[in-house]
């Protein structure tokens, strides 16, 4: 195979994530990254001083941008919005699960017990949302339980459809009985059925 006449960090990173995601961390050979890549193993030491800095250029690499729930507060219905939000964590959170996963399998080798913190800066932004719908009046209770007993079902169900293959029914399916259940306990008053 003719080598590329260069290649960016971002493709070596590419070619790493996979093999990284596979093999974790302990199994991992440069040797098959620099071959997914199309370079020598020297090239990507060239780029990364260690293994342990490509895995974490790689995997910190793989986080998806923050959930953006500000043009929800206050527009449109809120039950539909809450399953919008639903659908779209659960494939924000699909995505991430794995490479979560493999950090914190890893975190010895790769040096600390700090793994993420992506789900603080998503609970973070629920409880801002639940906050903002609070104050319009549109939800009652507490913001910050609200967004755990959101986030918590989110999680489950990106858990066990990911990790343990139990696919009863679709994202859209479980974000709509999911927001059915939780209205009960948010809903004004005056909305409740």
């Amino acid at each position: 195979m003719a080598r590329p006449t260069s290649i960016s960090n971002q493709q070596i990173l590419d070619a790493a994530r996979p093999v990284f995601l596979a093999r974790g961390f302990g199994k991992a050979s440069t040797v098959e990254i620099a071959r997914r890549a199309g370079i020598s193993e020297g090239s990507i030491f060239n780029r990364f001083a260690t293994k342990e800095a490509l895995f974490h250029a790689a995997m910190d690499n793989t986080e998806p941008p923050i959930l953006d729930l500000g043009h929800y507060v206050g527009h449109g219905d809120l039950r539909r919005n809450l399953v919008r939000i639903a659908v779209e964590s659960i494939h924000f959170l699909s995505n991430l699960l794995p490479t979560l996963m493999l950090r914190w399998s890893e975190r010895e080798a790769i040096g600390g017990p700090t793994v993420c913190s992506r789900p603080r800066e998503i609970l973070t932004s629920l409880t801002a949302f639940f906050k903002a719908e609070k104050r319009l009046r549109r939800v009652v209770g507490d913001p910050a339980i609200t967004a755990r007993l959101y986030m918590g079902a989110v999680w489950n169900y990106c858990f066990l459809h990911t990790v343990a293959g139990y696919r009863t029914m679709s994202a859209k399916t479980f974000a709509e009985r999911m927001v059915d259940g939780l209205w009960q306990g948010i809903a004004p008053t005056e909305q409740r059925p």
